[in-house]
């Protein structure tokens, strides 16, 4: 979605921010209505379950509605849970589709992929760096990158990138 503003230079189109649901979200409308459908039978349930046992006065009597807002409980929490896992899986599912585009573009635009590797084939970071790669990894195309020892890289407090998996 593009936005115009009106600027003192003159317009300027503004990229909007993508949304939380639709084509380019990690979440589907029918994501979003399960999730809701179950959060609000799950309040629901702790609202009768309030109600149903707020004028008893003995254990026995409350019992049955405290079961009640457990199962109530559980099922708004079912409702959430599967929201936050379909999002997780169509996020992986894209970063599945997306991570070859991103290294077939980091080697074409790679300045020089030899100088960047070491000799023995280990590790390179940069300094700034907190991950070590593999000489061969997108995210450290193109950038200034040096060779790293293996015992370097625990003195640094260096962890593994997640892209190359190093």
């Amino acid at each position: 979605m593009t936005v115009t503003f009106i600027t003192p230079a003159g317009p300027a189109p503004v990229e909007g921010r993508a949304a939380v649901l639709g084509a380019d979200a990690p979440w589907r409308p029918g994501d979003l209505a399960r999730a809701a459908l179950l959060a609000g039978v799950g309040l629901a349930g702790l609202g009768l379950s309030w109600y149903g046992g707020s004028g008893r006065a003995d254990w026995a009597d409350e019992l049955p509605w405290a079961c009640l807002g457990a199962a109530a409980t559980a099922v708004a929490v079912l409702g959430l849970v599967s929201w936050l896992t379909a999002g997780l899986r169509r996020v992986r599912r894209l970063r599945r589709e997306v991570l070859p585009l991103v290294q077939a573009a980091a080697l074409r635009h790679s300045p020089r992929p030899a100088a960047a590797s070491p000799a023995g084939g280990g590790f390179v970071t940069a300094p700034g760096m907190t991950r070590f790669h593999r000489p061969t990894c997108p995210l450290a195309a193109g950038k200034p990158v040096q060779p790293v020892r293996v015992d370097d890289i625990d003195r640094a407090g260096l962890v593994p990138c997640g892209v190359c998996a190093a």
